[in-house]
């Protein structure tokens, strides 16, 4: 790959495709409050509706599982900036420049979204295990904070 292409591609990542870096920013947010949460393997005690106490780490499973699933949006975005950018295309107009500007345009979009899927699943998969263990870990937690507070009728 040339460096002009790679220039190219650079700059469509914040004319033309930002959406995508805008999901990019959002997962790499995600992926530091999840690690917060599991770090410091959060558990929440809040009242239920009939004063009772519970424990929850709802936050820890939920983030995570925002998480996950933005993984797999990436691909989905390279799509889909590719379909807008071949419904562009005017080709009975036979306008060339317009017709190559396009068709940059659904490439890199696709390029864009396989390179962050990519990077994300393969964050996804070093810290896969430790954001398990955390949730193994902050359930057990919960179950054992909520079989107390049933105990003492909190």
């Amino acid at each position: 790959m040339s460096l002009e292409v790679l220039g190219k591609l650079a700059k469509s990542i914040v004319s033309n495709d930002v959406y995508i870096l805008i999901a990019a920013i959002i997962e790499l947010i995600l992926f530091l409050v999840c690690y917060l949460l599991a770090e410091g393997v959060f558990v929440k005690i809040e009242k239920q509706k009939k004063k009772k106490k519970r424990c929850t780490n709802a936050a820890l499973i939920n983030t995570y599982n925002l998480l996950t699933t933005g993984i797999t949006i990436f691909p989905l975005l390279g799509m889909f900036g590719t379909v807008g950018a071949l419904l562009g295309l005017d080709l009975a107009a036979n306008d060339m420049a317009n017709i190559k500007r396009n068709f940059f345009l659904a490439l890199t979009s696709t390029a864009w979204g396989i390179i962050f899927s990519v990077i994300f699943k393969l964050f996804h998969a070093w810290y896969e295990d430790f954001f398990n263990k955390r949730i193994e870990e902050s359930t057990k937690l919960v179950n054992d904070c909520n079989k107390l507070f049933d105990k003492m009728n909190w």
